[in-house]
């Protein structure tokens, strides 16, 4: 939230610098992003008065005009600015002035014309660009010599504050002062009285309220015989501009003053364009409304909207229609002043594309004691500028339906605990009530009632943090933490992912962390046969689905990087993904997971060497590493698949114990462009319980009777896994076989096209005893019948 630092003062003003103030305010968790001045560092500018305009005699680009400063003579000052003429009042530099930029102001001649000043644009004298080629324009009345700084009221600056979702009531001045004032602890005064409006007969304009849970109070008011052609004062478009809201008319202009000032959100009708009655209820499905960005909107049942008879006139809490706006033709109002709940809001401007200063506060929530305060405000204001006749107030409230105050206990012991400070009692008092809470002393604490615009308070600890932050985080004592150094122990049989990720950082690999939300269409595409959970209210429309698979977050970073001219990428993230399930309390199963991918090339590029490519059994030999790690690499089985986000004639699943524990393969073709990447992905995704548990060494003696090493080519139809071959191997039942190692894959001269030689190598050995000849050969022959019978192989 953008806000002046003079308004602020008008409500609580601490003797503090500005960085003092930005610095109270970011302490007590209000966050200051930015201060910057309103102008720039300018001085002796002042309020001068165009007397006169004469064409330059030597250039018909500039004129010689005559200007009144207040002073007993006139100025001569020629000007070049297309937009001078008689009788304006602009802002007049005088000989010795210094504008931004230390730029002085001297006398001068321009084309052989004496000058004695300059008169200024808006951006010359540090202000930001009115969009006028010219001279900035003040107002008739503004009073000739008066110095420009202070009639514009430049010794300002503008506070940026950023919020947090539960401090909805600091989205207005009153509400940042309150815990200025707190803070400092100075009083806080309300810059104007609330005056009584001299109301002039009952409300022509009838409301029903068909949703009183969504809008549990709606008031309303016509104002008619004011003047339409009344301008917004100077004073109250600076306030606005420094808050970062543009000036649109004075109706306008009055409900975003009120609704930066205390708060509250309005709006304002054109009376005369209603037909009926007005009527808060659920959009019917389909039914369209014109908003006032000239936007056609199809609204969904459940979407809460003001309508009268023609159907929907606006969105409620977020946005007008454009039928029903105010105009300059506009003769009569219908001022409009709700609270709606924020359960009724939230999503909903999302929902339609749309953000307002409405639906920021709505969603948040809004003190539901404010609409009253905040109309009379409004209307002791519009009539003070404009004038006019304002009805009495329709008004449609539910008790019953409105947020009721919360009191909560507060315990010395607990607070003294959690801050580790004695606070005094005095002390804890008077910040709560310059927060605006109501205490009341108990025997071992208070009893504190919440005011309603603090939605966030509901338990103790609540009040805890209300002391800290306005008694100050910097004045706590600092006080050694005392912890015991006990370490948890890990079973040998454990694996830390720490190591896990350690491994592949050593093997080149970047850890990443990305969101669990994803887009909806992505996890579509490469995860489509699993169910997944769409978040009610997402963070943005292309956020909106959990992810059940790692891969989403590791190509977007994979594009992120090569857009960025990094072609050679090695990420790695652990996670959990997200399976929806109905029977779980969280409605979904969560699992954690290991995942990653690489492109480019194998290794940097150097002198030595011809780089190549990643390729698929580079990444399966990073994988293998981590299940070395294990000692799962026995235990888990590479198997030939097919998944929709990989290529089909190069992607695995691993399998353990006869279920797929993850996947590893290169990308799709078909995605690649979809997903944002170039050149070959490369990913995989194993669960990390299939990693964690390790199986326990035990020691055996080293044999000292020789080993027999016997190499078998086998020749197997080309479509046969190398796996299937080495079980049948293994499948033979011996106390002397020992490994069996694959040595060399051949296809070509020798060997029909559609087979190929595997070479496999066996290790023999007797652990107690040197083996005989007829052992080796019976073993031999029972692998050869053992891969004859299982794949049909046959010995080369």
């Amino acid at each position: 939230m953008k806000l002046s630092e003079n308004w602020l003062r008008e409500w609580a003003n601490p003797d503090w610098s500005t960085n003092e103030l930005a610095e109270a305010l970011s302490l007590a968790g209000l966050e200051v992003d930015n201060v910057e001045p309103v102008a720039g560092e300018f001085s002796n500018v002042v309020v001068g008065q165009v007397v006169s305009v004469e064409k330059h005699p030597d250039a018909d680009k500039l004129n010689v005009t005559q200007v009144d400063v207040g002073e007993q003579d006139l100025l001569q000052i020629v000007c070049g600015a297309k937009n001078v003429v008689s009788g304006m009042k602009a802002c007049c530099a005088k000989v010795g002035a210094v504008l931004p930029g230390d730029f002085k102001i001297k006398k001068a001649k321009l084309r052989g014309v004496p000058s004695n000043g300059m008169l200024c644009g808006a951006t010359e004298i540090g202000l930001e660009d009115d969009g006028v080629d010219g001279l900035l324009v003040l107002p008739d009345d503004a009073p000739i010599g008066m110095d420009v700084r202070d009639y514009l009221d430049l010794n300002d600056s503008m506070i940026d504050v950023d919020l947090t979702p539960n401090r909805a009531d600091c989205l207005s001045i009153e509400g940042i002062a309150r815990d200025v004032a707190a803070i400092s602890e100075v009083e806080i005064k309300s810059p104007f009285e609330s005056a009584d409006i001299e109301y002039a007969g009952t409300c022509p304009q009838k409301v029903t309220v068909a949703e009183s849970q969504a809008c549990p109070k709606y008031l309303g008011c016509v104002v008619t015989d004011y003047d339409a052609q009344a301008k917004t004062p100077l004073w109250m478009m600076q306030k606005l501009q420094r808050g970062g809201i543009r000036t649109l008319g004075l109706v306008v202009d009055i409900t975003n003053y009120v609704l930066l000032e205390l708060g509250q959100p309005m709006h304002a009708f054109d009376l005369d364009k209603l037909q009926g009655g007005i009527q808060v209820r659920k959009a019917k499905t389909g039914e369209k409304l014109v908003t006032l960005d000239d936007k056609e909107l199809t609204l969904n049942d459940g979407t809460l909207v003001i309508a009268d008879d023609s159907g929907a006139i606006a969105l409620a809490g977020i946005m007008g229609g454009l039928p029903t706006s105010v105009t300059d033709e506009t003769t009569r109002l219908f001022f409009e002043c709700a609270h709606f709940t924020p359960l009724a809001i939230v999503g909903k401007a999302r929902e339609y594309g749309l953000h307002t200063d409405s639906s920021h506060r709505f969603e948040r929530g809004v003190d539901p004691a404010l609409p009253e305060r905040a109309l009379n405000r409004a209307l002791q204001l519009f009539t003070e500028i404009a004038g006019g006749q304002v009805s009495e107030v329709e008004s449609v409230i539910s008790q019953d339906d409105l947020a009721q105050p919360v009191t909560i206990e507060l315990r010395r012991q607990p607070l003294a605990k959690r801050l580790g400070a004695e606070v005094e009692d005095k002390r804890v008092e008077s910040i709560f009530k310059g927060l605006g809470f109501a205490v009341e002393s108990s025997e071992d604490g208070w009893r504190v009632t919440a005011p309603t615009y603090r939605f966030d308070m509901a338990i103790e600890m609540d009040l805890v943090e209300e002391v800290g932050r306005i008694y100050g985080y910097n004045n706590l004592p600092d006080t050694p933490v005392m912890a015991p150094m006990t370490l948890n122990e890990l079973p040998e049989s454990e694996q830390e992912l720490h190591a896990l990720k350690t491994a592949l950082v050593q093997r080149g690999y970047s850890e990443v962390i990305t969101y669990s939300f994803v887009e909806e269409g992505k996890q579509q595409q490469l995860s489509p046969d699993l169910p997944y959970v769409l978040l009610k209210n997402p963070i943005s429309d292309d956020m909106k689905a959990m992810r059940t698979t790692l891969f989403p977050g590791l190509l977007q970073t994979i594009s992120y990087n090569q857009n960025r001219q990094q072609p050679r990428v090695r990420i790695f993230e652990t996670g959990l993904v997200f399976y929806k399930n109905e029977s779980d309390p969280t409605g979904a199963t969560q699992v954690p997971m290991v995942g990653g991918a690489v492109v480019g090339s194998v290794a940097d590029s150097g002198w030595d060497e011809v780089s190549r490519k990643v390729d698929f059994f580079d990444i399966k030999g990073d994988v293998e590493t981590l299940l070395r790690m294990s000692h799962q690499l026995g235990t888990i089985r590479f198997e030939s698949c097919e998944h929709p986000a990989l290529h089909p004639g190069q992607s695995a699943a691993m399998i353990k114990d006869g279920k797929e524990v993850g996947i590893i393969g290169k990308l799709h073709p078909k995605l690649v462009k979809g997903m944002g990447v170039s050149e070959d992905v490369f990913l995989f995704q194993i669960r990390q319980d299939a990693l964690m548990t390790m199986q326990v060494p035990a020691a055996q003696m080293i044999s000292k009777f020789p080993e027999v090493q016997r190499d078998l080519a086998f020749v197997v139809a080309d479509s046969v896994p190398v796996q299937a071959l080495l079980d049948a191997v293994m499948a033979v039942e011996s106390e002397i076989l020992q490994a069996v190692d694959l040595f060399d894959i051949y296809r070509g001269q020798g060997v029909d096209e559609d087979q190929k030689s595997v070479a496999l190598t066996l290790k023999i050995q007797h652990h107690e005893r040197t083996l005989q000849d007829e052992e080796v050969d019976s073993l031999i022959e029972r692998v050869l019948d053992s891969a004859k019978r299982a794949v049909n192989a046959v010995l080369r």
